[in-house]
């Protein structure tokens, strides 16, 4: 397969109006901060996931159910304008789900706090789902069932996102309908998984295990195969970094097969995000494959 035919990714999960500000001091509770950069624009990992597949010249379709003001303020049309198909983004009359983000550039630390309004109120249904492939993010795990309702579809994956460290049985129960899984490396120990029984049981083909700085893992029943950027990233806002891997990552294993090619492309394409202020801010590919030349992949 090649990498220029065109793929249709349907992104299912959250859409959020987001604020972030770049700070350099420590909280501290009645004290005034200086941000030293602030940014507000769309996030939710499903939504930048598309974006993401979109900036890298494929379809992109997104799931997802917001509030007026989404449409009030001219998020929805900036979907659009990257290429996003927003025809099944569901708008009540409830407010959006917003999130505010403080990165600590200094400490390297990030604090959010989300509120999701109208975000819960997804329901899928027998929405038509159909595409090159399907990727979940931060749901209830229950709406993965409804990948059954996709005939046409023959990959799925899911990143649970903060889902996974307390709703771990429900993710369990309905991971034998995803391909592979998607999941940073503090969600996965709160899943606290027998991965033997899941490659087992279950059919999962394998699980990538993002690991931030250090690079990311992938396991199956057979062997691991690690990869790690050997390069000083200028780190500017980690916001939407596992989107842009797993965007890169899904999009390049379906296209080439080789899970190795895969996961160099993912593993830059995490690093070029974290350069650019945005949690939607989704690097380009130029922009992703000017890192490839420094990953390391080792098989083990």
């Amino acid at each position: 397969m090649e990498y220029n035919k065109k793929q249709t990714h349907i992104a299912i999960g959250n859409i959020n109006i987001d604020f972030i500000s770049i700070i350099e001091e420590e909280l501290k509770p009645d004290f005034n901060v200086v941000a030293k950069d602030v940014w507000i624009g769309l996030g939710g990992a499903a939504t930048n996931y598309a974006i993401a597949v979109s900036r890298l010249n494929h379809k992109a379709k997104l799931i997802a159910r917001s509030g007026e003001d989404i449409v009030k303020y001219g998020f929805l049309d900036k979907l659009k304008e990257e290429g996003v198909d927003v025809s099944s983004v569901e708008i009540s009359k409830e407010k959006p789900g917003m999130v505010m983000i403080i990165v600590n550039r200094k400490k390297s630390t990030r604090t959010m706090i989300t509120a999701r309004n109208a975000n819960k109120g997804l329901r899928l249904s027998n929405e038509k789902i159909d595409g090159d492939h399907i990727h979940f993010s931060s749901v209830d795990p229950d709406l993965i069932k409804y990948a059954k309702y996709a005939n046409k579809t023959k990959t799925i994956s899911y990143d649970p996102g903060g889902e996974a460290c307390y709703n771990k049985e429900k993710i369990i129960n309905n991971i034998k309908y995803i391909n592979w899984l998607l999941i940073n490396e503090n969600e996965f120990s709160c899943l606290d998984l027998d991965v033997n029984k899941l490659f087992k049981n279950y059919g999962l083909e394998f699980i990538a295990i993002k690991k931030g700085s250090k690079g990311a893992e992938i396991i199956n029943k057979n062997k691991k195969i690690l990869g790690k950027i050997e390069t000083t990233i200028n780190q500017i806002d980690p916001t939407g970094a596992g989107d842009a891997f797993n965007a890169s990552f899904n999009i390049f294993y379906k296209s080439t097969g080789d899970i190795n090619e895969a996961l160099k492309y993912a593993i830059s394409a995490g690093s070029a995000k974290v350069e650019k202020l945005g949690s939607s801010n989704m690097p380009y590919l130029d922009e992703i494959e000017s890192k490839l030349k420094f990953v390391e992949i080792l098989n083990y």
